[in-house]
């Protein structure tokens, strides 16, 4: 038996949007999967690069651990339905580049949840539903945004439950599909630096001012309001900006890159509508308008001012989210 699963990168946050959605890019990382006759009911994963202008292969552990987030999401699995795990050749086609804010961590998750429910399905006849498995895929990563845009596909919301009687919620938060209706391109520029996201989160703020609040639940409605805009008109495109404003995390992890800001404001000149730092970082990425040529910018210049080399490219929404090809 053999399948392959197909798991697209992530981009979280979207400025004023902390932890609340995300959405998945045209960019992949793949998992060919081949049934081995091994008792143990090991995995043996190799990691090979998809794009070495992305993903330089000296990069790649040559080695993948038994703490390897693929690893543990495929036994976790196997734990919650109590039986015996089923041996597994793994090749890892790696496109995404790790800890850029693109979501990495959440393919490798919903990929090693994804076999181990196929494993189940098809050696053990049962399986677990796609909600099931976004609570299980929380265990190992406790926030849904880069999740949900992964699995599904296109901008997701994460709209969090908490009940008033302690009762536990049978799903600790709801998906709500959104749709990028408004003529916007997303491109940007991903450092070769890694950021990862634990340290980042370390530097958010645990408490926030009633005026923080209400400026950041602002800046998110606005944000919703523009990208569902069919047209944008000259007074429209100039809210962007105040949309993408936020102060619970980019602020705090701007040192983090250099010149983050000054980036941005480079990126205002060329005409971008909204400039955010994706995820934890380190990507670097911005709504443009539809007619831009990209071929002429240069927006990595800074970087490379203080030699830090940086790839810039162009995404396109993913509407297909995870899928499963056997």
């Amino acid at each position: 038996m053999s399948l392959r699963i197909s798991v697209p990168a992530s981009t979280a946050n979207l400025g004023p949007g902390f932890d609340i959605w995300g959405i998945a890019l045209d960019l992949r990382n793949e998992f060919h999967c081949d049934r081995a006759d091994r008792k143990d009911g090991s995995l043996r994963v190799a990691l090979t690069s998809g794009d070495p202008q992305l993903v330089p292969p000296a990069s790649l552990p040559r080695k993948v651990s038994s703490n390897n987030l693929f690893v543990r999401a495929y036994n976790l699995l196997f734990q919650k339905a109590n039986v015996a795990p089923l041996a597994w050749d793994v090749q890892v086609v790696v496109q995404v580049p790790l800890s850029r804010g693109l979501g990495s961590s959440s393919t490798a998750i919903l990929a090693g949840l994804t076999l181990a429910n196929e494993t189940l399905r098809r050696e053990y006849k049962m399986a677990y539903r796609v909600e099931q498995l976004l609570e299980f895929a929380l265990e190992l990563e406790p926030h849904p945004d880069n999740l949900t845009a992964s699995l599904y596909g296109g901008w997701n919301l994460c709209l969090p439950l908490v009940s008033e009687d302690g009762v536990k919620q049978a799903f600790s938060f709801r998906r709500l599909p959104l749709k990028i209706r408004a003529p916007v391109r997303i491109a940007g520029v991903i450092p070769d630096l890694e950021l990862e996201t634990r340290d980042s989160r370390q530097l958010i703020p645990v408490n926030i001012p009633r005026s923080d609040l209400v400026f950041q639940t602002s800046r998110v409605a606005a944000l919703v309001y523009l990208l569902s805009q069919e047209e944008l008109t000259p007074a429209l495109v100039a809210e962007f900006r105040t949309a993408m404003e936020d102060r619970l995390h980019t602020l705090q992890r701007a040192h983090l890159i250099p010149e983050m800001l000054a980036i941005f404001e480079d990126w205002y000149r060329e005409g971008a509508y909204g400039c955010f730092l994706s995820g934890a970082g380190s990507t670097l990425l911005a709504f443009w308008p539809q007619h831009t040529d990209f071929s002429a910018l240069d927006l990595a210049q800074r970087l490379r001012g203080h030699k830090i080399a940086a790839v810039q490219r162009e995404f396109r929404v993913d509407h297909n989210g995870l899928m499963v090809l056997s």
